[in-house]
């Protein structure tokens, strides 16, 4: 039964890519329906893989943002993508991911390197992004973690976005908070993993398993954004940032853990 269910996923999802694809090939010199089409294909592949989104409060849309918050899974770009506008930021080896770097780029995903000797052209990377007015979506932890806390962020996530935004740039935190994985919820489960992707776990085999099973509920909140006078330099701007991310966590997944 959980191999048919996964079964059906896979060829579901294989029909929205290959109808995704051509289509957003065409789309992308078309800024507007191009980002539509991207929410759309977001909460189409969501649904699939009966991944339930709880928003608490709403993504500001009224201006130029970056959204930052933590990381769980690569299943958060579709949690994430169906809410809100903005190129995802993410490690430059999603690229040669097979299908899903594809994807990516179609997604105009901007991919930047993890090593600290490319740190300012990273920075140059998101500058350029924001100056050609697209919103931004990080992870500033720099990696993806089970959600039993909010890890630490790299204030030099921070560099490019504080460097613009006396132009009108707005920071808004979010969190997201895994509620239940397979009907169960988080607090009685001890296997998160099913839905977070961190540690050890492969790609193929961690999607085969999520697939297999009857989806997630994930919960994203969004705290008041933040702008540039609420911060002296990007470490402290990094530290608000991740006080307001830390605050709407649940801890269940604390209790999960013997």
């Amino acid at each position: 039964m959980r191999c048919m269910r996964a079964t059906l996923k896979l060829l579901l999802l294989l029909v929205l890519v290959a109808v995704i694809i051509p289509v957003q090939m065409l789309l992308l010199p078309f800024d507007r329906i191009a980002w539509r089409t991207a929410r759309a294909w977001h909460r189409a592949v969501a649904r699939v893989l009966q991944v339930t989104v709880e928003c608490i409060d709403l993504p500001l849309t009224h201006a130029q943002v970056a959204y930052v918050g933590n990381h769980l899974s690569y299943l958060d770009v579709f949690v994430l993508g169906s809410l809100v506008r903005g190129s995802f930021v993410a490690k430059a080896e999603l690229r040669r991911w097979p299908l899903f770097g594809f994807l990516a780029t179609l997604q105009r995903t901007i991919f930047v390197s993890r090593h600290r000797h490319d740190a300012t052209r990273v920075t140059d990377q998101l500058h350029a992004a924001l100056q050609s007015g697209r919103n931004l979506i990080l992870f500033p932890e720099g990696t993806s973690s089970l959600g039993l806390e909010v890890l630490p962020f790299k204030s030099s996530a921070f560099s490019a976005i504080g460097s613009h935004a006396s132009s009108g740039l707005w920071i808004q935190p979010f969190t997201l908070d895994l509620r239940s994985v397979d009907r169960y919820s988080v607090s009685s489960m001890h296997d998160s993993g099913i839905y977070a992707y961190c540690g050890n776990a492969v790609l193929l085999p961690h999607l085969w398993r999520f697939m297999q099973g009857s989806g997630a509920t994930v919960r994203v909140t969004f705290h008041p954004a933040l702008d540039e006078t609420v911060a002296a330099d990007r470490k402290q701007l990094a530290r608000l940032a991740h006080a307001r991310v830390a605050s709407a966590l649940s801890g269940q997944l604390s209790k999960a853990v013997p």
